[in-house]
Order: C-alpha cells, then sequence, then structure tokens
C-alpha cells in the first residue's frame, strides 16, 4: 500500500461531511474500491519498513508476496460486503444515520459475521511450519488492524450508533463456534 492508503476514519469523515449522506455500507465499498488498483503500485520504503518492523520474520524482499496475501484478503472481504448490498437494492438509499441505523443493521451483522468468519478460516487455515508462516499472520494481523481496530472501517458504524447487542455477540459466537466444529469434522 502507498502512504496516501494510512487515512484514518476521521480524515474520511471530515472530507465526506461537506457530502450528501451515505450509508456506512456506501462508504465501505468506496474506502475498499480503490484496492485492486492499490496492488499494483509500487511498494514504497516506508510501508516496506513499517510491515518488516512490525512483523517478526517479515523481510524486504517478503514485501511483494506480503501485498499479493493482503489484497487477496481485502478482496475476499470487499465480496462478502458487495453480496450484502446486491441482495438489497433498497440498502443504499437511507439519507440519515438514523434511517441507517434502522433499516441497514441486519445488513451491518451480517457483514460483520462474515468478516470474521473469514478472519477465523486464515487464521485455522494458518500452519506455523509453512515457508510463508510469518507473511500470512503479517497479511490476517494487517487486514484486521484495518477493518477492526479503532480508527478501522467498522469503527465508522459508531456515527450511526449501531449497537451490538448481547444477542448479537451470542449470534457472532455461535456462528463462529459451528464454523470450528465444521473444520474439526
Amino acid at each position: 500500500m502507498t502512504e496516501t492508503s494510512d487515512l484514518t476514519v476521521q480524515d474520511i469523515l471530515d472530507e465526506a461531511e461537506n457530502a450528501g449522506y451515505h450509508t456506512i455500507l456506501e462508504i465501505w465499498r468506496e474506502v475498499l474500491k480503490p484496492a485492486e488498483a492499490e496492488r499494483t503500485k509500487r511498494i514504497t520504503p516506508q510501508y516496506a519498513n513499517r510491515i518488516c518492523t512490525t512483523y517478526n520474520g517479515v523481510a524486504f524482499e517478503d514485501m511483494p508476496d506480503f501485498r499479493d496475501s493482503y489484497f487477496d484478503k481485502i478482496k475476499q472481504l470487499t465480496a462478502i460486503l458487495e453480496a450484502e448490498i446486491e441482495g438489497d437494492d433498497e440498502c443504499l438509499k437511507f439519507t440519515t444515520p438514523e434511517e441507517d441505523v434502522e433499516f441497514n443493521s441486519h445488513h451491518y451483522l451480517n457483514v460483520l459475521i462474515d468478516w470474521q468468519r473469514a478472519f477465523l478460516t486464515w487464521e485455522l487455515d494458518w500452519d506455523t511450519t509453512h515457508p510463508d508462516a510469518a507473511l500470512e499472520l503479517a497479511a490476517i494481523s494487517e487486514t484486521h488492524r484495518m477493518f477492526f481496530d479503532a480508527n478501522g472501517l467498522t469503527a465508522l458504524l459508531d456515527q450511526i450508533k449501531f449497537e451490538f447487542t448481547d444477542a448479537d455477540r451470542d449470534l457472532l459466537a455461535s456462528a463462529l463456534q459451528d464454523l470450528r466444529e465444521s473444520r474439526e469434522e
């Protein structure tokens, strides 16, 4: 990724403040849209240095493979989001945060659960003995950071006061447990 990919949620919100309201689903889609183009850009020394100093076992010569794994994961998570949007042709039409949370909360919950399933799948597939184990773990971690850190994509849900209830937590826990059990069979 380039240095410009280090935008924070607040940067995105500040830029969008003068525009009309867009649902969080639409904002996520727009933030993720340049991922394929970013995949082919030159890896900057600053980005390579940050990754290599953050993740033990990742060296500068590993950066192209790291980048490919990272963007493959973003592509998979983007496909989950796109499938959710495509399943409801009305989900992007809402014009206020209140409408967004009222009518799209089930979409946000579905996306969050499916994104967490993807992360769990990558973690379950991760093999410490594989020659690229460090690269894969770094790609999983960086992707998780982009989506779930305090300044990640999911933090945007705070803007519409999305509530992740105890029932939602139970649903997520059950979905992840089902995935774990299906992998053990």
